[in-house]
């Protein structure tokens, strides 16, 4: 028997005031791929990932992990027990820091550590060698790229 996908949305829909922002949206994702949601500017696409992370309710469907129910028309585990993390969309970076010293903002633990795990996280995004730079005279691309790597040691969605 394969194991139960990692996360699972069964018919999600989301109302708000009456208005649908979300319609029946279903979706496996399984241990390994990556999900990408696309769409134009107000089509539910941040909504359903607030359903997910438990921060709205949705108003119809399920929503599982690993085969347990974290929200359905009777159950609402709260955003703490999850596990699950989501980042925003504006990623308040501190503009007088350094890449690196962004990315190591708020990393606890011996010195040799913390650097460890912010070049390991640079080298993941392709940014190796960019430590030093300050974030305003990175491209727009390099910059979009980057900010993952500043905020996965606060909140990690593992497929």
């Amino acid at each position: 028997m394969s194991p139960a996908p990692r996360l699972e949305l069964d018919h999600i829909s989301c109302r708000f005031d009456g208005r649908s922002v979300v319609r029946d949206v279903s979706l496996t994702v399984r241990a390994g791929e990556v999900l990408c949601l696309l769409g134009p500017s107000g089509c539910g696409k941040s909504t359903t990932l607030r359903v997910i992370a438990g921060i709205e309710r949705q108003s119809a469907g399920a929503i599982r992990a690993d085969g347990q129910v974290l929200s359905d028309a009777s159950i609402h585990t709260p955003p703490e027990a999850r596990g699950v993390g989501l980042i925003f969309q504006d990623f308040a970076l501190f503009p007088h820091l350094s890449v690196a010293q962004n990315i190591a903002f708020g990393l606890r633990g011996p010195k040799s550590d913390v650097t460890a795990r912010v070049n390991e996280l640079l080298d993941r995004v392709d940014l190796k060698g960019y430590g030093d730079t300050p974030p305003h005279l990175l491209s727009g691309g390099n910059s979009s790229v980057w900010h993952w790597p500043a905020h996965w040691h606060l909140a990690r969605v593992s497929c």
